[in-house]
């Protein structure tokens, strides 16, 4: 009776690290998707395939003209909207992204179901890992509804936002089976909260950042033949906004994560993310930099974008370990 108790303690501990070794496989798989989406928008692939969840009514995506009826750009127009001309690259990479976005949805099952190992000791890792999976597929579906309202502007700042929330879920879920245990002597808690304000105009940055994303497409809609070097000319206060409430964040980053390095300084592991956060900041800030003055190259997109989500991530990531923290007296 004892050996079967080992045994099946055994087992436990086997599916907690294939759970342990899987999570960060979601986490890489997550954002490898935002990047590949980031590129999808940034070279106008959105509509490679104008619909869902086939592409050109096939399965497979066609990779000539020649394999599609005559009359495929009404035939998959909506209301008001008529599709572009086909296009290989373009079609072939929404294609890639799509099934980018399956595989997440598989990861996130099987995180899921690997979850269960922790059912009896530690339930909020079952929650947190249902509630990834929930959040990969309603933004599977909100990703469904960009297609079918063709790149709709709102529906497309939903599916950033639910991208975040899933950053956030994951976050979470990492520091609830990687136990961090370390001391502190001061009161931290203020950090912890100019940290919560920084992530919260992190999100409005990144709102601002997909708002004049969407001026973009109307530029290249509107004025096909527009040269890339007058885009900036053409966007509105939305951009400046953006622009300025970078150099906001900036210093605030600087204050809140010097002050913490300060506290934190005998702990190698809160120093090494506090300098990834600073690091991922300039990455932010250079892409956005190259964006706007060297005339919206197309690769400098995706980059910006992902760099923008990994901030968040990694500021939330700091406001849990801080959380963490055991306070002592002296």
């Amino acid at each position: 009776m004892l050996g079967k108790e080992v045994v099946k303690v055994e087992d436990i501990m086997m599916d907690k690290n294939r759970f342990k070794k899987f999570l960060p496989i979601v986490i890489i798989t997550v954002f490898t998707l935002i990047f590949i989406g980031g590129m999808v928008r940034s070279t106008g692939a959105g509509m490679g395939c104008p619909d869902w969840p086939t592409c050109f009514g096939k399965v497979i995506p066609p990779t000539s003209v020649d394999q599609l009826p005559d009359d495929y750009r009404t035939r998959f127009s909506k209301p008001g909207r008529i599709v572009a001309v086909f296009n290989p690259v373009h079609t072939w990479t929404e294609y890639f992204n799509r099934m980018a976005g399956v595989w997440t949805g598989i990861a996130s099952i099987i995180l899921f179901v690997l979850s269960f190992a922790y059912k009896k000791d530690n339930k909020k890792v079952v929650w947190l890992a249902g509630l990834s999976l929930f959040l990969v597929v309603l933004n599977g579906g909100v990703g469904a509804m960009v297609v079918r309202s063709h790149l709709h502007p709102n529906v497309i700042t939903v599916h950033m936002l639910l991208t975040i929330f899933l950053t956030f879920a994951l976050a979470q879920l990492k520091y609830e089976t990687k136990p961090i245990s370390f001391e502190r002597i001061y009161n931290v808690d203020k950090y912890k909260d100019y940290l919560w304000v920084l992530v919260t105009f992190l999100v409005i940055q990144v709102v601002l950042g997909t708002q004049v994303r969407e001026q973009i497409d109307v530029i290249t809609n509107t004025e096909p033949n527009l040269a890339r070097t007058n885009w900036l000319e053409r966007l509105d206060m939305i951009f400046y906004i953006h622009r300025s409430f970078s150099i906001l964040i900036l210093l605030g980053f600087s204050y809140t994560l010097r002050r913490i390095m300060q506290e934190f300084q005998d702990h190698a592991f809160v120093q090494r993310k506090c300098i990834s956060i600073m690091l991922t900041l300039i990455g932010v800030v250079a892409a956005g930099v190259i964006l706007a003055y060297l005339a919206f190259p197309a690769v400098a997109q995706p980059i910006h974008l992902l760099f923008a989500i990994l901030l968040t991530y990694f500021i939330y990531e700091l406001i849990v370990i801080l959380k963490k923290a055991k306070q002592v007296s002296v």
